[in-house]
């Protein structure tokens, strides 16, 4: 089977059903468009790169990794678009509907928070079955909410162009070096 990052490995997906967890990152990811040049359905050329945003969750579903009980992954990504109908905007106002109802959002804000995901399987074409969050919920008050581990590094500090926060619940807001025209 195939990674979520595009590496070929065996893994287990993640059970379906509803699940707590915590955000552990959330970050922009460009890819070349295997389309480009060309146009779509609609006529329109084809954009140069796939760009996503890509919010990754913890679960309290443990996995046996090298001997050790960790919590489970599993990412949502949409497409970058804030209109009032998007796909990413529906998702953050299911979660946050303060921030879901906001003009622009600061989506570093939901780095550390927890959630409810409600997570379902799918079959792609070629029959492979994968795992996708279907829902997503503030938790409910009281709720215990998984800790991201000490140890995990964030996308943006991983090429070494960026300096990794000392560490604290949450990571702190937008940082990032990256210019784009994206409203979060």
């Amino acid at each position: 089977m195939m990674s979520s990052n595009g590496n070929q490995r065996e893994y287990d997906n993640h059970p379906e059903g509803t699940f707590m967890a915590v955000c552990r990152d959330i970050w922009i990811e460009r890819k070349p468009n295997p389309k480009y040049p060309g146009t779509t359905i609609y006529g329109k050329p084809e954009p140069e790169q796939m760009v996503k945003v890509c919010i990754d969750f913890l679960t309290d579903e443990p996995i046996e990794i090298g001997g050790n009980m960790v919590p489970r992954f599993i990412r949502y990504k949409a497409s970058p678009s804030w209109h009032d109908d998007s796909n990413l905007r529906k998702f953050i106002r299911g979660w946050n509907p303060a921030l879901g109802k906001a003009e622009k959002a600061d989506l570093e804000a939901l780095v550390g928070t927890g959630a409810y995901l409600t997570i379902a399987h799918s079959a792609g074409k070629d029959g492979k079955v994968w795992a996708n969050v279907v829902g997503v919920a503030a938790p409910p008050k009281g709720a215990t909410i998984p800790l991201v581990p000490k140890d995990f590094v964030r996308a943006k500090f991983k090429d070494g162009t960026a300096t990794a926060p000392a560490p604290q619940k949450a990571a702190p807001s937008a940082a990032s070096d990256e210019v784009n025209d994206l409203p979060f």
